[in-house]
């Protein structure tokens, strides 16, 4: 499929050869990434210290090796976006619970006020429970 490329669509890269060992990262001895980006070689030429590679530029499995990349920042948790999101969506939920705990307590001036008890949030937001295991049987 390659040999039949038109050659206006093939890109021309230059290196030494101490280039391809330290700036391409080779899948094997036809394919290698370079910035980024993937290439299949097309044909090589070697000049002197020089290597001449005529390839075609791989923008689909480019774009493949990012979003692989990305999901496996994702499933470790490297990724700064979604790791922003997720402490997003936890702060939000948490919201929900264990927030400071409210007393009424009456006041002889007729006016009613509420008391924060920070002691006993603390407490209660340290305790975790798991479900039981095995799970009740019910009669």
């Amino acid at each position: 499929m390659v040999a039949e490329i038109n050659e206006d669509e093939l890109v021309l890269l230059k290196f030494t050869k101490q280039e391809t060992q330290t700036k391409l990262r080779w899948e094997h001895s036809k394919e290698f990434e370079y910035n980024g980006q993937m290439y299949d070689i097309v044909s090589k030429k070697v000049k002197g210290d020089s290597i001449f590679y005529r390839c075609w530029w791989d923008f689909e499995e480019t774009a493949l090796n990012k979003k692989l990349t990305k999901m496996v920042a994702f499933a470790l948790n490297n990724d700064e976006d979604s790791r922003d999101a997720q402490q997003n969506l936890y702060n939000y939920l948490w919201s929900f619970f264990c927030s400071d705990i409210l007393y009424w307590q009456p006041n002889p001036s007729g006016y009613n006020y509420i008391v924060y008890n920070n002691n006993y949030l603390k407490v209660f937001n340290s305790i975790r429970l798991l479900p039981p295991t095995p799970p009740p049987k019910l009669s």
